[in-house]
């Protein structure tokens, strides 16, 4: 893809731009360039630092990617690195690099970041976009990447949803914890990807943080936001315990019940033993000597099995 270049117009002449020195300097308070870059390659490096001058250390982190939240912060531009996830369901966090300077947003990533298409589709239709700062411009960006944190953890809920009705059900899939674990491992690397962003966020809301006044100031609600998606993902991670309470409780259950059939039958077979056993003894006896007798022991046999389960019936244990 390489670098790609966007000129917003408060007059609402926006369009796209080839990067170069001369459209920098032309940039007004009424403009607003946004540069993204799909790799960054040396050469990239190279027009990127040609046409803005970043201060050294701002040059010095992109040169060095990271794959964590990162600030560097110069009076003159920042740098933050935010995680996006992409592949819902089976990809992983992809960092973005954001710098602000005076007019400017510049975005570099390794590949395709859906929050970005997501971000200048909804802003291309946007009218005087070109009077926001720097700082405002990239807290819809990065609100706009916390929000496919969101989508995921809607995403695992409703999975988990399914889960629990299996579960309520008393069905056995066989793969259902191991359904349950693979939700967990995939909250446990949100969560790990979302919480080291908390020193990136924090130090943009406190006052002794203060940006240059060409900058702006970043939206001081993405805070709250990055709180607000950390404690989604550990919802989700009380909300598969409870799946993984209600299956294993079902089991138990399923368990019980087997157990009490077995009890019941064994109580109701267990006088036709023993009169079997009793009437098979070799010794004589005038009761044997009479075979209609041998439907009267039948009959006391079916009589002690309905007793039982009468009694059985009456204790509410069937």
């Amino acid at each position: 893809m390489g670098i790609h270049s966007r000129l917003y117009d408060a007059r609402g002449d926006d369009k796209e731009v080839d990067l170069s020195a001369s459209v920098v300097r032309k940039l007004t308070d009424e403009t607003l360039l946004w540069v993204d870059v799909e790799p960054l390659e040396p050469a990239d490096l190279e027009q990127l630092e040609a046409a803005f001058h970043f201060p050294a250390p701002i040059t010095s982190a992109l040169a060095a990617p990271d794959d964590e939240p990162r600030l560097v912060r110069t009076p003159e531009a920042i740098l933050l690195t935010v995680l996006s996830i992409e592949n819902h369901g089976k990809g992983k966090a992809v960092p973005v690099d954001l710098v602000a300077q005076r007019n400017v947003v510049v975005t570099l990533h390794a590949g395709p970041v859906s929050a970005i298409e997501e971000f200048a589709s909804h802003v291309s239709d946007e009218q005087a976009l070109g009077k926001l700062d720097a700082g405002s411009f990239i807290g819809g960006l990065v609100d706009t990447m916390l929000g496919s944190f969101r989508r995921e953890v809607e995403a695992i809920e409703l999975r988990v949803d399914k889960l629990d009705e299996i579960a309520l059900r008393g069905q056995d899939p066989g793969d259902f914890l191991e359904k349950v674990v693979a939700l967990r491992r995939r909250a446990a690397m949100l969560r790990r990807s979302l919480v080291p962003q908390r020193e990136t966020f924090g130090p943009l809301s406190r006052p002794d943080f203060e940006l240059h006044e060409d900058l702006g100031k970043p939206w001081p609600g993405l805070v709250d936001r990055l709180e607000q998606a950390i404690s989604g993902v550990e919802r989700i991670r009380e909300l598969l315990v409870g799946s993984s309470d209600i299956y294993l409780g079902r089991m138990a259950q399923r368990s019980g019940d087997v157990m009490k059939a077995l009890t019941i039958l064994s109580a109701v077979l267990l006088p036709a033993v023993v009169l079997a056993g009793v009437m098979g003894m070799n010794f004589k006896l005038d009761f044997f000597n009479d075979p209609s007798r041998f439907w009267l022991v039948v009959a006391g046999m079916l009589g002690l099995a309905v007793l039982i389960l009468g009694f059985a019936r009456v204790r509410r244990w069937i």
